[in-house]
Formats: C-alpha cells, sequence, structure tokens
C-alpha cells in the first residue's frame, strides 16, 4: 500500500506541476496555484490504496486533520469559480480539491463541468474517471473504464491514462491489454518502487492468455470476452451483481464499506479472493479473479466450488460483526457467469 500511495504522490507532482504553473504565473491566482501544489497530492494517494492488494488484517488508518489553509483555499477558489465559470483549469483543480476533501459527489460535478467544458481533456477525463471509481470504493465501473479509455485514445504517453486504463483494462478480464499498458508505463522508467509495483501487478495477470503464443495475445480483448485461457480452459473468475433486499435498505445511510470475497466452502482464514469497496457498488457487477488474491498461490481456480460473501460493514472492517448486512451463494468458477447475489441478512 506504500508503493501505491508513492506512486500516487509521483503522479500527482505531475498533474500539480500542469495545472499549478499557469495560476504561479499571475500574482492575482498564486494563492489558487499554490492550493493545486497541496491538494493533488494529498487526493491522488486516496484511490491507490483501494486499488492495492487487499490487507485482510490491516486495521483502518486514521485519517489526518485538514488545514484551515486548505479549507479557506478552497473556499477561495469555489469563490472564483462562481465568477469564472468557464475556467476549465479551475475546474479541473476543483475537482482534485473535493477528492482531497473527500466530498466526491461534489468533484464528480466539478470534473464533469470541466469536460463539459472541453470533452476532448485527457485530464478532465482522467478525473472525472477516478472521482466515479472513488465513489465506487476504488471498483472502476464501466463508465470510469471508458473515460481511461477515451483520455489514453488522446494521450497514449500519459503516465496516469497508463496506469488508470490498466487498472479498466484489468478489471473487465481483458488481461492483453492491461499488460502491454503497465509494461508501457515501466518503459518510461519510473522510480525503482513503482517499477517493483508494477511488475506485481503484471505478475498477478498471470500468463494463460500468452500461452496460445503471440496471436492469442494480440487477441487482447477479444480472448478475454470469450472467457478462455490456455487450450480454451474456463478462466479463473467469478462475477456477481450485487444488489440489497429492499427490506434493508432503510439500515443504508450513505457508502459504507462493503466487502465482497469468496473461500473454498466451510472454509476458515483468509479468502481466495477480495475486494473492499463501498455501498455505491450496490447494483454493480464485481468481478473477482487472481489478481483479487490475497496469499501468492492461493486462488480462485477453474472448476473450484465457492462460496461467495457480500458483506456491508458498518465497523469499517472485514471480520463480521453484529448488525453487518450479508448475502452469500455458491459459485462454480469457470463455468458460471453473472450470477445475482442478494444482501438479504443481518448478522447475529
Amino acid at each position: 500500500m506504500t508503493t501505491f500511495i508513492f506512486i500516487a504522490a509521483v503522479m500527482a507532482a505531475i498533474a500539480a506541476t500542469a495545472v499549478a504553473f499557469p495560476l504561479l504565473r499571475s500574482s492575482h491566482s498564486r494563492l489558487v496555484g499554490a492550493l493545486a501544489g497541496v491538494v493533488v497530492m494529498a487526493a491522488a494517494a486516496g484511490l491507490y490504496p483501494l486499488w492495492s492488494n487487499w490487507n485482510w488484517h490491516a486495521a483502518t488508518a486514521s485519517k489526518p486533520a485538514v488545514s484551515t489553509q486548505v479549507l479557506e483555499m478552497v473556499a477561495k477558489l469555489e469563490r472564483h469559480m462562481k465568477d469564472a465559470p468557464d475556467d476549465l483549469t479551475g475546474w479541473i483543480l476543483l475537482g482534485r480539491s473535493y477528492l482531497a476533501l473527500e466530498r466526491t459527489d461534489d468533484a464528480i460535478e466539478a470534473y464533469g463541468h470541466a469536460h463539459r467544458l472541453d470533452p476532448n481533456n485527457a485530464e478532465a477525463l482522467l478525473g472525472l474517471g477516478e472521482a466515479l471509481s472513488v465513489r465506487a470504493g476504488g471498483n472502476v465501473t464501466p463508465a470510469a473504464g471508458d473515460l481511461f479509455e477515451r483520455a489514453l485514445a488522446l494521450e497514449p504517453e500519459n503516465p496516469k491514462a497508463l496506469l488508470y486504463s490498466g487498472f479498466g483494462a484489468a478489471t473487465r478480464g481483458d488481461r492483453a491489454a492491461a499488460r502491454q499498458r503497465w509494461i508501457k508505463l515501466k518503459g518510461m522508467h519510473p522510480p525503482p518502487e513503482i517499477d517493483a509495483m508494477l511488475n506485481e501487478r503484471i505478475a498477478e495477470l498471470g500468463t494463460a492468455d500468452l500461452e496460445q503464443g503471440p496471436a492469442a495475445a494480440g487477441a487482447g480483448a477479444g480472448a478475454a470476452a470469450a472467457g478462455a485461457g490456455a487450450a480454451g480452459a474456463p478462466a479463473a473468475v467469478a462475477t456477481v451483481q450485487i444488489r440489497i433486499a429492499p427490506a434493508l435498505k432503510s439500515h443504508l445511510t450513505g457508502d459504507v464499506p462493503l466487502f465482497v470475497f469468496a473461500r473454498e466452502p466451510g472454509g476458515q482464514g483468509p479468502p481466495l479472493a477480495a475486494k473492499r469497496l463501498t455501498s455505491a457498488a450496490l447494483g454493480s457487477e464485481v468481478r473477482l479473479s487472481s489478481a483479487d488474491s490475497l496469499i501468492p498461490g492461493r486462488s480462485l481456480v477453474a472448476g473450484q466450488k465457492v462460496s461467495i460473501t457480500a458483506r456491508i460493514s458498518f465497523s469499517g472492517q472485514p471480520l463480521p460483526a453484529a448488525g453487518d448486512l450479508y448475502g452469500e451463494l455458491t459459485y462454480d468458477v469457470g463455468h458460471d457467469g453473472v450470477r445475482e447475489l442478494v444482501i438479504d441478512r443481518i448478522s447475529q
């Protein structure tokens, strides 16, 4: 997780420079420019831990307090945007500021405004996709994935676009595309810590799509969509669409952590695969694969029957607690398609 935060800082530094420099050139906007350098660094770190491997035993980290100075600078930027609603750079910075303050819905609105001003602005596309992913608990939604793809098409050499679109490709099962993008990012000679993280993520993609030779790898999304691995074997993937029973909807107030995990039926200890999302992901498809494994060498296997659980945790911890809402089903990995998983029980 530390590595992911380090990557966020590096990527954010690049973005901060691009956003802050034009503002710092004007004495009238220097305070706003300073905000770009502070807020962009703080906000970008938030998404990466959600996309890292989940540490089952990790305690919830305390959130640092937001300084009064930052809040004042954000308020000044808000006033500026009322007077200059066509300031594209300002809207992008405001979106980043809201992400840093965990005002995700406001961030989506700000980035959406920037995107409407310039539909071909890669920073607006990436920011909007990032905000949508944060709202979904780090889950790259189809809408966010599309935004990342469009940003990459506009700026194929953009490191942030390569990283984010790689996560999007991995989420939808296009291992070839994710691998190609992360390898390209490695070719930009990032710091050793980032290079090591990319190596880990590439290793987690496995090699099943490469075992048929370069032609199969080149098929990319087509091979992944077909769900085929080596010699036509089914992919070790489990996909569920999660919803909550109407009788339990009143228990939800705002976004709360949602843990989705697969384990051997009756098994104890860490699951075979797990994701940490939020209740904003309810109604969407969640995909578990070897990339979501918690322990090297222990992951989902095609032909294996597993128990998949979706748990809304009001304590914020993955371990069950009284009052949590959950649902579960048995899933045949590599055979079943998208299954509906209904959260319809309350932990006692």
